[in-house]
């Protein structure tokens, strides 16, 4: 059997496990909804992503198509064939009006170096006519013949060519240097204007040249000029010679003519020349990042583009797309087998803060939702145990009235019953007359207490009030009660003559035989009782005292509401309808004041009745 306290933890812990489950599966069924709906944004953004990499995949087919067509269409006479005057400058104009935006337009010698870089550096004006003349003059036997012509293309030739597109002004000009017979600071002036145009070979020889022809400042000028970086030309050089473009050259041209490639980190497309040299335009990770950062990249601004060269790009397929790269949805557009175009999000944590802030709203309302369910359930659970305890009480209730009315009911039969049958001696009679009176009184005061109740918690009960000396009303209580125990103590009292307050007296005397019973019924044997009246916070308190068995805080407010008990053994073991504090109470409240109880357990209680001073000559409260 379960304990008063063990029970009601025990209903807790049942209401509180069913009031869970229902918020238990709110929230699973929430979270559900907010990883789908982040799923579902992923998903979204994966589908956004595959649509700009077909949308950049068809811009670059096409412009690649349009190059390529361009490119073999493109005549083979001047300005791409002449040896001198052509190359490299109307070549860069060609090559630049065909190259597509995201290419780097091209020129090959013969023996595959670079001739026109991605940015050839700002060039002069084309070599005049004859320098072709002048230039064979200078390889001539004669030396005097040589000589002659030497000077003359110094002095007019210096952005000539040879047919292979190779630079003959500084052959000429270290040459001549060497020979003190050329200012040794232009040729440093021109190799700082031409550096960046130069092949790889051709720097190579014109340094070792330089050393040798050159000296002191210019030397030093020259070695600065020829060392300094060509980041995007360089970048070209590493990335065709990294790709196999020689393997790709050694590909059967096509019908156009043309050797379409896609090798390493780089592709492109390269026509043939008749004199040996190599056309045409690159796809690499510089021209291609360029152009994606660009305003005429074809892509929404919510997209972002990082173009992949080496291992990070290496296998990648054509699957549209990746499902996680780098913690966010991505697709990768493959341009080379080491060469791709990685597409993601432009705030990869779009999606994350999206989920994120659903599910701080999912926690918020279900925690107000969870919040509100739980209190409503506990309301209707508490109304629901304080019904079946008021149930409980009225149960208790009736049984202790049937007790107490049994009792002096059974007394009066009993003693009816001696004196109709005549078995009791003439002596006897008075003792006996004394006993139904006294019987009769205490039937009577507990159906007048009931009935009092009654009227009060129906509220039609009404104090009469007037001005009147508290303490008289008290000490005919006090009588009573000692005429009616006289086997107990006699009452000690501490009673203010002089306290006055505007008062039910027949009320009053109600409230304080109560408060005796009370002492009576739940410490007999912690005689005398003391009662006191004094004038407190402008106006009387009542007070009965005893030195009982104490009450627990815990109990001290409930032991005012009707039917309500102190909850131990004493209180189970001492007969009582739970109305009689209630009933101080009632008085307290019609007179406009209090009930209150101090108490410690094992040291007694004080119960105190506080009413406020004199109002009127007479007044109704109900």
């Amino acid at each position: 059997m379960l304990s008063p306290r063990a029970s009601r933890l025990r209903d807790w812990a049942l209401f509180a496990a069913a009031a869970s489950v229902p918020a238990i599966c709110v929230g699973v069924l929430g979270l559900r909804a907010v990883s789908n709906e982040a799923d579902g944004a992923r998903r979204e953004v994966a589908l956004g992503l595959a649509t700009a990499s077909a949308r950049l995949s068809r811009a670059i087919d096409q412009e690649t198509a349009r190059a390529e067509a361009a490119l073999a269409a493109l005549p083979l006479a001047d300005p791409l064939a002449d040896p001198l005057t052509g190359p490299p400058e109307a070549a860069a104009a060609a090559l630049a009006g065909i190259a597509p935006p995201f290419a780097a337009p091209v020129l090959l010698a013969p023996d595959r170096s670079v001739l026109l870089p991605p940015q050839a550096a700002p060039q002069a004006a084309p070599a005049p006519d004859g320098c072709a003349a002048l230039a064979r003059a200078a390889a001539g036997p004669d030396a005097q013949a040589r000589a002659a012509a030497r000077r003359d293309f110094l002095a007019r030739c210096a952005e000539a060519r040879s047919p292979a597109g190779r630079w003959l002004w500084p052959v000429l000009a270290l040459d001549a240097a060497a020979d003190r017979a050329v200012d040794q600071g232009a040729v440093a002036a021109w190799l700082e204007a031409h550096a960046a145009g130069l092949s790889e070979p051709e720097r190579k020889a014109a340094a070792l040249e330089v050393d040798a022809a050159l000296s002191g400042e210019p030397r030093e000028r020259a070695r600065a000029a020829l060392a300094a970086p060509r980041p995007e030309r360089d970048a070209l050089v590493a990335e065709l010679r990294r790709g196999g473009l020689d393997a790709a050259l050694r590909a059967r041209p096509d019908a156009r003519g043309l050797v379409s490639f896609r090798a390493g980190a780089a592709a492109g497309a390269l026509r043939a020349l008749p004199d040996g040299r190599s056309a045409g335009f690159v796809i690499h990770g510089s021209s291609l990042a360029g152009w994606l950062r660009g305003d005429a990249r074809p892509l929404p601004p919510d997209v972002r583009a990082d173009v992949l060269a080496g291992a990070a790009a290496a296998g990648a397929g054509r699957a549209p797309v990746a499902p996680e790269l780098g913690g966010a949805p991505a697709t990768l557009l493959p341009i080379a087998p080491e060469l791709a175009v990685r597409l993601s999000p432009a705030d990869p944590a779009a999606v994350e803060r999206h989920a994120a802030r659903g599910k701080r709203l999912l926690v918020g309302v279900g925690a107000a939702a969870t919040a509100l369910a739980l209190g409503l359930a506990a309301l209707l659970f508490a109304r629901m145990r304080a019904a079946r305890r008021s149930s409980e009480l009225r149960t208790d209730f009736v049984a202790a009235v049937s007790h107490e009315l049994r009792t002096p009911i059974a007394s009066v039969r009993m003693l009816s019953e001696l004196l109709e049958e005549g078995r009791l001696a003439p002596d006897e009679h008075r003792e006996v007359f004394e006993a139904l009176g006294r019987e009769s009184r205490r039937l009577g005061e507990t159906v007048e207490r009931l009935l009092g109740f009654s009227r009060m918690m129906a509220g039609r009960a009404a104090a009469e009030r007037a001005p009147a000396r508290v303490a008289e009303a008290v000490a005919a209580s006090i009588d009573t009660f000692e005429e009616r125990n006289p086997e107990m103590p006699r009452v000690v009292r501490d009673l203010d003559p002089a306290a006055e307050a505007s008062i039910d007296a027949g009320q009053i005397q109600l409230a304080v035989d109560n408060l005796l019973a009370n002492a009576l019924k739940y410490a007999p044997l912690a005689a005398p009782y003391r009662v006191r009246v004094a004038r407190e916070r402008g106006g009387v308190a009542i007070a009965v005292e005893d030195r009982g068995p104490g009450i627990a805080r815990r109990d001290q407010r409930r032991i005012f509401e009707p039917f309500e008990r102190a909850d131990d053994r004493l209180s189970r073991a001492v007969s009582g309808s739970g109305i009689g504090l209630s009933l101080v109470r009632h008085v307290a409240r019609a007179h406009g004041g209090s009930a209150r109880v101090d108490s410690e357990p094992g040291r007694g209680a004080a119960f105190t009745l506080w009413i406020p001073g004199p109002r009127g000559p007479k007044e109704q409260t109900p």
